[in-house]
């Protein structure tokens, strides 16, 4: 991963290195666009500890050994990935500037791959990691919920909501 000064020109500029941004700039890439991924660092994945729902993998994977191997795919087919955060997007006549703090990039294309925060309970960095290491907090139904089919569950309102929600679905 880049992190550095620059001012470059690309196809394609992904904002966010999560699974969805990664995804597209290996696709992307093997299309030969030249594709710059920008990377917070704020993935949700890298907090999981063992993922069970992404193809390929069917004795789960660790969110962080899957992000890594889907930098190094991106990268091997000429994608860069940059450290960094876009703070102003501008549309011009036929391309796109985002800027960020040392950084500006123009791009033909931009893809907004952002993601979501968790909301994150009171607690400790500590206490909150062993949380997520121990299966005892989950924040997403999708990845999640699955793991804790059969015992019942504590929730706030939020979690209610969140629980009402996927039954709507």
């Amino acid at each position: 991963m880049t992190s550095l000064t620059m001012s470059e020109q690309c196809d394609v500029l992904i904002v966010g290195g999560g699974p969805a941004g990664l995804t597209a700039a290996i696709y992307l890439s093997r299309y030969h666009r030249r594709v710059i991924v920008i990377d917070a660092g704020h993935s949700r994945t890298k907090w999981i500890p063992l993922l069970h729902n992404h193809a390929g993998f069917p004795e789960g994977i660790n969110g962080e050994d899957l992000l890594g191997r889907m930098r190094e795919q991106a990268e091997r087919f000429g994608g860069t990935i940059v450290t960094g955060l876009i703070e102003e997007l501008e549309s011009e006549i036929y391309a796109f500037e985002a800027r960020g703090v040392g950084i500006t990039f123009t791009a033909r294309a931009v893809l907004l791959a952002t993601g979501v925060e968790h909301r994150r309970p009171a607690q400790d960095t500590a206490t909150h990691r062993d949380a997520l290491n121990r299966g005892l907090l989950h924040y997403c139904r999708v990845c999640d919920g699955y793991e804790v089919t059969g015992p019942a569950i504590g929730a706030d309102r939020h979690g209610v909501a969140e629980a009402l929600l996927a039954v709507m679905e």
